[in-house]
């Protein structure tokens, strides 16, 4: 009989994990990526929405200070999620070189052995945390308020970590495989859990006890844990339909954990120092005031959604430039690099320019505090420019992902990153500039990217780097 259920209409039939260099399979990979995205940034909006209009009833915080909480907080947890991205990438980048080799094989061995050592670092960053969140937040935040929350908030939050990094392990293989929009259903699992809970928890509805903040770190570690769950079961869903075979112990190899760690390494720590200089960019937003740093959280919701078209194709242009090689089609990548970037700039440009038309009504929607809205509009218009150059910047700097050459990604990266905090630091610290001049940094940091980026693809210089 002819099995008709939810997850296998998603599964992809074919046993051939090669792609195309043409825009069909770009949208085949990116439309889904893009839906997987999106619906996290529903649930930080959501989060967002509920927070910023949240009144507490005890009145022991302020909503702008629960602003400001959940904002450094959740940079924080940002911060740990993005290291375990960095280990994905790494992963995802072997994984479609193999992919590109048509290697079955090979993909089995590389995720069994990605999955032993996600999963030990997922354990290393969530017993780091506990030790040294209080130690940090009680030494870098001013407002007495916003430091007890924050550290309470993610005293809760931190728990959630290695069922997302392992999730993040799983969707670099459907990536991998060519088939993304299996991301989707885990996906919307997650955000109808998160949502339901958020309503429940920080309001205290349904019976529930009012948690506020804290009851939406509750709520975002039931929804990733369910995120994992959902996750694993199409994975072997997956697994069955396709005839592979995958034994997390029984392929474990030192050799190749060591082999995924170095590969990955320099990734993990461009990561780290990349989200990790946002959190000390709120945190030098939070000298300016409870004001600035709860508008900063708005501002930092509505990057997050600007740019959910750039970040995906970025995804896309790291696993199909990986794959190309694999199959040994270097010549093919530019004309491919030049189609994604056509498709993440004029999308970027359509999506900025509804901001820059209606953005008071897109932040009335996350609060009613009309002194954060009229506070982050001229901030937002600097936001938008900056996602169009971020839309070119991250997928070139993807690519170099793709190539192999992490060693060249992460000292992009790093003088990136050096000219960010140095700008930082002297309009926000020294100068005490306003918003706009504050969020000024997306801009001074993408711009760096994109040229390095740009300068290191055009010499050709990757193509004497290759390790096929």
């Amino acid at each position: 009989m002819k099995q008709n259920t939810f997850v296998q209409h998603f599964m992809e039939s074919t046993l051939n994990y090669t792609v195309q260099n043409n825009f069909k399979n770009i949208f085949k990979l990116a439309i889904p990526m893009v839906i997987a995205i999106l619906i996290p940034q529903i649930n930080l909006l959501t989060n967002t929405f509920f927070i910023g209009n949240y009144s507490p009833s005890n009145e022991a915080l302020s909503t702008q200070e629960i602003l400001s909480a959940t904002g450094l907080s959740g940079i924080f947890y940002l911060v740990l999620a993005m290291i375990g991205n960095g280990m994905s990438s790494g992963v995802l980048m072997l994984l479609s070189r193999a992919a590109g080799k048509n290697n079955p094989s090979k993909i089995s061995i590389l995720f069994s052995n990605s999955w032993i050592i996600t999963f030990l670092l997922s354990l290393f960053l969530l017993i780091s945390s506990l030790i040294f969140v209080p130690i940090i937040f009680q030494n870098v935040v001013q407002n007495h308020f916003i430091k007890e929350a924050t550290i309470s908030f993610m005293n809760i939050r931190i728990w959630g970590l290695p069922f997302l990094l392992l999730t993040q392990t799983i969707n670099s293989f459907f990536l991998a495989s060519s088939n993304s929009k299996l991301i989707i259903i885990s996906s919307i699992f997650q955000t109808i859990v998160n949502i339901i809970l958020d309503y429940w928890l920080i309001l205290g509805n349904n019976g529930f006890p009012e948690l506020g903040l804290n009851g939406s770190a509750i709520a975002s570690v039931i929804a990733e844990m369910v995120y994992f769950i959902v996750s694993l079961l199409v994975f072997y869903q997956l697994l069955k339909k396709k005839n592979l075979k995958i034994s997390i112990f029984k392929h474990a190899n030192k050799r190749i954990i060591k082999s995924i760690f170095i590969k990955s390494s320099p990734l993990l720590f461009q990561y780290l120092l990349s989200v990790g200089s946002w959190e000390v960019f709120f945190l030098f937003v939070e000298h300016l005031g409870k004001a600035e740093s709860a508008a900063s959280q708005l501002l930092r919701t509505v990057f997050g959604v600007v740019g959910i078209q750039a970040f995906a194709l970025g995804a896309v242009a790291n696993s199909m430039v990986s794959n190309l090689i694999g199959q040994h089609r270097e010549k093919e990548i530019y004309s491919l690099l030049l189609k994604i970037v056509s498709i993440s700039l004029t999308t970027a440009i359509f999506t900025g320019s509804l901001l820059i038309f209606f953005p008071a009504q897109f932040l009335g929607i996350l609060t009613y505090d009309m002194q954060l809205i009229e506070k982050s509009i001229p901030a937002l218009r600097v936001i938008v420019v900056s996602t169009c150059v971020l839309s070119v910047g991250t997928v070139l700097f993807n690519a170099i992902l793709g190539t192999g050459n992490t060693k060249v990604s992460f000292l992009i990266e790093f003088i990136g990153i050096a000219v960010y905090l140095i700008y930082s630091y002297i309009v926000i610290e020294q100068l005490k500039l306003n918003l706009s001049w504050a969020w000024g940094a997306e801009f001074v940091y993408w711009i760096a990217l994109l040229l390095m980026s740009l300068w290191y693809l055009r010499s050709g210089i990757w193509q004497t780097k290759l390790n096929n």
